[in-house]
């Protein structure tokens, strides 16, 4: 298993299309949290319950797009090119091809996540700062916070879980295009229509899609504009941070069967 982990540790670094979205997933995390933060304005003097933490990390909205991208890549790249059949050639066990692949995607992605949540948050404090977000309304925030902390490390998660999804679908549809626009549909679109539902609807959506994820950047009672700026996520951070998992889980179990029953 060693040597199959190198062997893809070796290919994605090759792979100039999967390190620019990685790059980009970072640049996009911090740069449109920072963005965010700086039309972010409150007059509240008491009393306030706008979610500081999450505001600090909206950049998730634009990252996860790349960070699809990167998960997809680095398996529909193979199938594009051929090369799947060599790697399943000399690696005997599709099985560890593709958990292989996982185990260094994760190893990138984990760590890029965090980092770049972790600067984003510290960019984007002081920016609210300047906008409104104050004692004593807003008490001042820090990594040292433990709910703080939770959101920037489950930011991190998140992304981590978005990109093994994404490689997933890459794995069962085998094409560059059709999964990052399946990818990005399952994670993207109930966020982005999420207020065009019923409540009731809207509800199961918040627990039981991969958008129960972001319950995990949330620190308050109120969430943002995409979940009706009023109450929080109907499920727990962890539990919400779960849901995708199981969600990426699952996509990455149907990906093998599918690369079992074909012979690619």
């Amino acid at each position: 298993m060693t040597a199959t982990i190198r062997s893809e540790w070796t290919k994605l670094r090759t792979q100039r299309g999967a390190l620019f979205a990685l790059v980009l997933t970072g640049v996009l995390m911090v740069g449109m949290s920072a963005f965010f933060a700086t039309e972010s304005e409150t007059n509240a003097t008491f009393g306030g319950d706008d979610d500081v933490v999450q505001l600090g990390l909206t950049g998730i909205a634009f990252a996860q797009l790349a960070v699809v991208v990167a998960g997809a890549s680095l398996i529909t790249g193979e199938f594009g090119t051929g090369m799947i059949r060599t790697t399943l050639t000399a690696t005997q066990g599709r099985l560890r091809v593709l958990l292989a692949k996982a185990a260094v995607l994760i190893a990138v992605t984990l760590p890029l996540g965090v980092l770049a949540s972790a600067v984003a948050f510290l960019v984007t404090q002081p920016l609210l700062h300047d906008g409104g977000y104050v004692a004593p309304a807003y008490p001042s925030v820090s990594l040292a916070d433990g709910e703080a902390a939770r959101a920037v490390v489950g930011t991190g998660l998140l992304l981590t879980a978005y990109a093994v999804l994404a490689l997933g679908i890459g794995t069962i549809l085998r094409h560059s295009g059709a999964t990052i626009a399946a990818a990005i549909t399952i994670v993207f679109l109930p966020l982005l229509f999420l207020g065009l539902f019923p409540e009731r609807i809207a509800t199961r959506l918040q627990q039981s899609t991969p958008l129960a994820g972001m319950a995990i950047q949330s620190t308050t009672d109120r969430m943002l504009s995409a979940f009706d700026g009023r109450e929080g996520m109907p499920i727990g951070p962890w539990q919400g941070l779960g849901v995708t998992f199981a969600w990426a889980v699952g996509a990455l179990a149907l990906g093998y069967v599918a690369l079992r029953a074909r012979d690619v």
